[in-house]
């Protein structure tokens, strides 16, 4: 038995549930979604007439796009974030390395 054919919507669908997560900061679920979303392009893609809708297509490629640079974006944040976290160690023991040679 085959698995039901999938639509515009389901991706869409899997976009909203992967953008949740981002934006909830559950990155294990973001990991699943872009898994599932993986998963099911591959299947919508290698369906008949999957080309067809191609203003649909064009929409669900723009919204990947946005959703990459939100994520490129968090990535960016954090790794900021624990460049200062690192400085403020890197300070913090030098701070009492000169308070324990005084």
């Amino acid at each position: 038995m085959s698995a039901a054919p999938l639509c515009l919507a389901d991706l869409n669908a899997v976009l909203d549930a992967l953008e949740t997560a981002l934006l909830g900061d559950e990155h294990d679920r973001a990991s699943a979604c872009l898994d599932t979303l993986n998963a099911q392009q591959a299947r919508f893609l290698a369906q008949p007439g999957a080309f067809d809708d191609v203003p649909g297509l064009t929409a669900l490629e723009g919204r990947q796009q946005r959703i990459m640079v939100m994520m490129t974006s968090q990535r960016d944040d954090a790794a900021q974030h624990l460049r200062q976290g690192v400085a403020a160690g890197r300070a913090a023991r030098a701070y009492l390395t000169a308070e324990a040679l005084t």
